[in-house]
Parts: structure tokens; C-alpha cells; sequence
């Protein structure tokens, strides 16, 4: 949610803008983690259905925060837990001051060790098993590097570094390694559906709250951005939004920018905020467009607002 949230103030900054830059790297970066996570689902598809449980994006309460999980791996023998990483340039690990040092066009920036990161996930793991009263089986850790672009090194020859980091086109080679380092099968299918049933109900996905982004809401665009030019201001003729920069015409650009509303201000719009946002005047033609998108709709004549279903960003 939170790459639609800053997608939508990247759209909708100024050029000019003293923090475009600022959202834009933050985005950049967000999307490496994603495209990370995405790269690493995709080997581990190919993993038999029925042998394998596959959990992404856990997100389970700890004392009084959470850990978080990419992905993890349950197996009637071994847990592994995947951190996946999509860093650019050169990485080297340094495991005795637990940083990782990369650099780009000689430039190095500094960055926590993902191997600990890992590691201390997994010990929350091990501890929340343990509290559920679960039995379970050994539990490793691997932190997977996305690019074929990134230089990897292990400048202090550390062990460590050379068993759980590697490429994430490696982690089903990975599996096959552990897999003949734990043979003996401790737990059945119908075990781990059990563990698997239970992390997914404790699961508690991060609902993001704009206000607390500290953006730049009076500073940026309103309107309707044409699909095709994407300059804003898109006017309503005939049933149509039309451009007047390409003359365009669309029946449906009015979702997104209704989208971007709800990322921007929260999960809550009435008429009045639909006709300011989008630039209209109508009543009658607001009411008609917030309708039409069967919204959650709460409240009676001028008190009605309308939310989103689950399933609108999709």
C-alpha cells in the first residue's frame, strides 16, 4: 500500500517541487524490495504444491511490535525463512560490525546486516512456536539477493555470509541443501496446515495512515490525469472525460484519481470531497460516480461518505 501511496504523490507533485526528489527515491526503493519479493515467489512456485507450504508477507504480534516475514517455507523436516533483498551495485557483508557496506559509482552507503535481520526474525519465530505450544523442526534462514546485476562480496571470508546469503535464483538449490541436512521428517501435513492455519489468522497486515507520511497534500495536483498525455484537468463532456491537452476521451479515468484520493487522505470521501478532488461541479454527477463504483457507503443524505471495498486497489 504504501508504493500506491507514494505513486500517487510522485504523479501528483509538482516538477518543481523541492521534495519530488525525496518521494521519488523513497518509491524507487520500495519498488526494489517488492520486485525482490516478487522475484523470489517466482522461483519458489515451481516448488511441488504438495510437499511444500508457502506463507508471504507475515506480519505476527510480538510482546509489544511485530516481526515481519517475506516469505516462509514449511516443510515436514525444516522451516526456512527467506529475507529477499534487491540491492544495486556492490555489496560486501561485513558480519563483525553487522553492516552491510554498498556501493554505487564509488559512492558507499551503510545499511544493517540482513543476515542478523533474519536471524532475529526467525528467533521470533521460534518463540512464537514455542507460546502456541507448537512442535516444530529446524528453522534456517537465508537472505536472497534479487539482481543478477549486484556484485556480491564476502571481503572477510566469513562462513556465515557464504551459507545464508545467495542469489534468489539459488533458492531452490537452497532447499535441496537442506533438505539432505534434515532428513527426518518430525512433523506431517496435516502439522504444518495447523501452524500455517494459525500464523495466517495471527497475521496483522500494516494499514498504512497517510497523516503520518508528513506529505505535501496542499501542494499537490488535483483533477483527473489523462491516460494517454497525463497532463491533469481532464473536463467531463457527454458522459466522457475529455483532455483538452490530446483530446483524449475516457470513460473510466475518474477511478484512478478517486484511487489516489483514498491513498492520499484516508479511506473516506463524501460528495463534497469527490466534487473538489476531481474538479466538478455537480452534485447529482458525484453522487452518480461514487455510486457507480459500489463503495462502502455509510451514513444518511449530507452525512454520507463511502469507502473502499477490500478489493479496490486490485
Amino acid at each position: 500500500m504504501k508504493i500506491l501511496i507514494y505513486e500517487a504523490v510522485v504523479k501528483r507533485l509538482p516538477f518543481n517541487h523541492p521534495r519530488k526528489k525525496d518521494f521519488q527515491t523513497k518509491l524507487m526503493k520500495l519498488k526494489a524490495g517488492y520486485k525482490g519479493e516478487v522475484d523470489l515467489d517466482y522461483y519458489l512456485s515451481q516448488l511441488p504444491e504438495k510437499e511444500y507450504i508457502l506463507l508471504q508477507g507475515l506480519r505476527i504480534p510480538h510482546l509489544k511490535t511485530h516481526f515481519q516475514i517475506d516469505t516462509l517455507l514449511l516443510y515436514p523436516s525444516f522451516f526456512i525463512n527467506f529475507e529477499s533483498k534487491n540491492y544495486a551495485g556492490e555489496i560486501d557483508i561485513d558480519i563483525a560490525f553487522d553492516q552491510l557496506i554498498r556501493t554505487i559509482d564509488g559512492k558507499q552507503d551503510i545499511y544493517g546486516n540482513p543476515i542478523l535481520q533474519a536471524k532475529t526474525q526467525t528467533t521470533n519465530l521460534i518463540t512464537w512456536l514455542n507460546n502456541n505450544s507448537f512442535s516444530f523442526p529446524p528453522i534456517e534462514y537465508f537472505v536472497t539477493i534479487s539482481s543478477s546485476q549486484t556484485m556480491i562480496k564476502n571481503s572477510n571470508k566469513s562462513p556465515e555470509v557464504f551459507y545464508r546469503l545467495c542469489r534468489t535464483a539459488r533458492a531452490l538449490y537452497k532447499i535441496e541443501e537442506v533438505k539432505l541436512k534434515y532428513k527426518s521428517e518430525t512433523l506431517t501435513i496435516k502439522d504444518l496446515k495447523k501452524i500455517a492455519h494459525k500464523l495466517i489468522k495471527s497475521d496483522q497486515p500494516l494499514i498504512i495512515n497517510p497523516k503520518e507520511l508528513n506529505l505535501p497534500l496542499t501542494d499537490l495536483t488535483k483533477g483527473i490525469q489523462c491516460p494517454e498525455c497525463q497532463v491533469f484537468g481532464m473536463k467531463r463532456i457527454h458522459g466522457n472525460w475529455l483532455c483538452s491537452s490530446c483530446g483524449h476521451l475516457s470513460k473510466t479515468a475518474h477511478i484512478s484519481a478517486i484511487k489516489d484520493f483514498f491513498l492520499l487522505h484516508g479511506f473516506s470521501i463524501n460528495n463534497r470531497q469527490l466534487r473538489d478532488f476531481l474538479g466538478i461541479d455537480s452534485v447529482d454527477l458525484a453522487t452518480h460516480i461514487l455510486k457507480s463504483l459500489n463503495l462502502i457507503s455509510t451514513g444518511s443524505k449530507k452525512n454520507k461518505t463511502y469507502s473502499p471495498p477490500p478489493d479496490f486497489f486490485k
